[in-house]
């Protein structure tokens, strides 16, 4: 490895040389800002060695550094490679990856990056940033990307996928095609926009009630979409269509263009955008892209709809007659439709998407239950295993959880790579066991489990941490016990919150840590963030935790959110409880300065085990929530486990009150 990365930074200094390029940037991140990436788009990965899913690396002629954030630190020191230095990102002393260019780099350097990699609004403030205070240093848009360049060049490069694409049925969805494109006219129509630009692959799956498989654990394909007051537009690769989608898309009025076209529709509609503007007020024409397509009928049969408007209340409109591009939304983008052309805003599209409707609502319950089954299965049978010092691993206990989840109906898949984890290797709040070298499970000390699964009517994600071993060694787990308490006390907090709307989850987040700091402990991650329905398991805007961003959006009736406090001692021990909620309406006895009232519905449905408890930390309110809980997990898991007398005996015990 050592050796590789040496050899991949010199072939990329070459590269920079070649091009006058004095820094350039790898960010995590493809052309459409996704968390979770295809093979063939993991290049901060291919070039630094270290596979976390954030960071961000930069490389000089003289040095290579890569920026992480708290939950990747430990996996980054052992994954970098030779010649790079981490960067601990969060920490008070040390600068943003945009300000180490700022105040490290000689003045009038020239900073290269992919344009497809940075969103519009990170390109504008790093070019201002570079460009001020005399340093006069300028951001540069490389079109061809150098690592991929490398990369190819050793004939290791996966190729991009095209898998196919399927229709995901209204039974699911709770909303036709039809009227989520006229929702989003009446929205451009309020606002004066002609149309917008879509490329968050989340938010074009949700619009077509489209799903795929081109990125591992996403059910998501690689498409663009331009949707116009008049027409729309999808961009993906023929490959992936079958007859059946074409014409469900047909029959809505959706055009098709392959994926590549994007960038010639968006200098097309560059170009009218000029003519518009060049014409009297009074002769003004509508901007309308073309999407005339070889052997594909034009969308000049529009959509029909059910009708169905915004129906939302004393809505605050910012006009704008600029096309609309999203806060993730590549510079590539903006640069080819003009970015004169385009305004920034949050998409409208994940406004819309974070409220679920009724019946994604009900398939999140539905799909929980089914998943604690699951759950119920592999960690009873895990038990069993452990007390009969059978030697198991973290990879195969994964591959042991995923069986029994592909026993439930409408399971598509996992929504993330499990995290199966052991003693010290728990404390690595994103580990993810290697089949290689995967460590044993030792029964006598904690094991942490995050898993979760993709369903036709959802998406799950829970962790549970578990001890197996002896009573008398349990005894000895004084620390581990007085974490996991603090723990579950800040789980309980949150989930019995009742708030005013308008409240933000920054403000919520200090509940899940406060008996934490009562110990001055805490944990390097956000407490919270949204799901998707069956769509990527993190689903913004919403989110509870520390980032100022979650202060910018309130948390609503109708939105999923997780709940997940921890804590983690680097070397020993990982802890973490992580439910689901639903956001609902609460009824209050008064509703001060009507505000209105919501609270929390727990979904996730599996034990939270009891003997790990320090009980005199607890309040009676705590245990009687946890007593009501495990209630209600019994209730709706145990006469789903008739035929699995182990499950059942293993729901039953961890489900006793305290």
């Amino acid at each position: 490895m050592s050796s590789d990365s040496m050899i991949r930074l010199t072939k990329l200094r070459e590269l920079m040389k070649d091009r006058n390029i004095d820094a350039y940037v790898v960010p995590s991140e493809d052309a459409h800002a996704s968390e979770y990436l295809a093979p063939c788009d993991a290049r901060r990965a291919y070039i630094t060695s270290f596979t976390g899913s954030a960071g961000c690396a930069v490389i000089t002629k003289d040095e290579a550094r890569c920026w992480t954030d708290g939950r990747y630190w430990i996996q980054a020191e052992k994954q970098l490679g030779e010649g790079w230095t981490l960067m601990k990102s969060g920490l008070p002393e040390t600068p943003t990856w945009g300000q180490w260019l700022k105040t490290d780099l000689p003045s009038s350097s020239r900073v290269g990056i992919d344009p497809t990699t940075i969103p519009q609004a990170e390109s504008t403030s790093l070019s201002t940033s570079l460009s001020a205070n005399l340093t006069n240093s300028t951001l540069v848009p490389i079109t061809e990307n150098l690592v991929d360049i490398i990369w190819r060049g050793e004939d290791s490069q996966p190729s991009r996928p095209s898998n196919e694409i399927f229709h995901l049925a209204d039974q699911f969805t709770g909303e036709n095609v039809g009227s989520k494109i006229s929702r989003l006219r009446d929205k451009l129509k309020k606002i004066g926009s002609p149309g917008m630009v879509i490329s968050s692959l989340d938010e074009i799956a949700w619009l077509f009630n489209l799903r795929g498989s081109d990125i591992p654990y996403n059910p998501v394909f690689f498409a663009y979409a331009i949707l116009t007051r008049d027409d729309c537009t999808l961009f993906a690769s023929p490959n992936s269509l079958t007859d059946k989608v074409r014409q469900y898309l047909h029959n809505n009025g959706i055009a098709l263009l392959d994926y590549c076209q994007i960038w010639n529709s968006l200098g097309s509609w560059q170009k009218r955008l000029i003519i518009e503007r060049s014409q009297p007020q009074n002769t003004k024409q509508e901007a309308v892209v073309d999407v005339d397509m070889d052997g594909e009928e034009p969308a000049s049969k529009r959509v029909k709809t059910d009708g169905q408007s915004d129906k939302e209340k004393e809505e605050k409109i910012i006009k704008s007659d600029k096309v609309l591009i999203g806060m993730k939304t590549s510079w590539a983008i903006a640069k080819s439709i003009g970015e004169d052309n385009v305004e920034v805003r949050r998409s409208i599209i994940e406004e819309f998407k974070s409220k679920k409707n009724a019946t994604e609502i009900e398939g999140f319950r539905q799909s929980h239950i089914r998943d604690g089954v699951a759950l119920a299965k592999y960690f009873s049978w895990l038990e069993e295993q452990l007390k009969m010092d059978m030697k198991l691993n973290e990879y195969d206990a994964a591959l042991k959880l995923e069986e029994f989840r592909k026993e439930n109906k409408w399971f598509m898949g996992l929504s993330f790579e499990t995290i199966s984890s052991t003693g010290s290797n728990a404390a690595i709040i994103h580990y993810s066991p290697l089949k290689e070298n995967s460590k044993i499970i030792d029964k006598n000390k904690l094991y942490l489990c995050d898993s979760g699964g993709q369903y036709l009517d959802g998406t799950t994600d829970v962790t549970r941490t578990f001890y197996f071993g002896s009573d008398d060694e349990l005894s000895n787990l004084e620390e581990e016990k007085r974490a996991f308490t603090r723990v579950l006390q800040g789980h309980i907090s949150l989930d019995s919150i009742i708030f005013p709307q308008g409240t933000t989850g920054y403000i919520l987040d200090i509940l899940a840590r406060k008996f934490l700091w009562l110990d001055g402990l805490d944990y390097r991650h956000s407490t919270s963030h949204g799901l998707g329905s069956f769509l990527n398991v993190h689903e913004g805007p919403q989110g509870i935790g520390q980032r100022i961003s979650y202060n910018e959006i309130p948390l609503i009736e109708g939105m999923i959110i997780s709940n997940e406090p921890g804590y983690y001692s680097q070397g020993k021990f990982g802890i973490r409880i992580e439910g689901v909620d639903i956001i609902v309406r609460a009824e209050t006895r008064n509703n001060f300065g009507n505000k209105g009232w919501l609270s929390m519905e727990r979904i996730t449905m599996c034990p939270i085990q009891t003997s790990l408890l320090q009980q005199d930390l607890l309040s009676p309110f705590e245990k009687s929530w946890l007593n009501d809980y495990h209630a209600e997990v019994l209730d709706k898991i145990g006469p789903l486990l008739k035929d699995d007398e182990r499950a059942l005996r293993w729901l039953k015990k961890e489900c006793r009150p305290i």
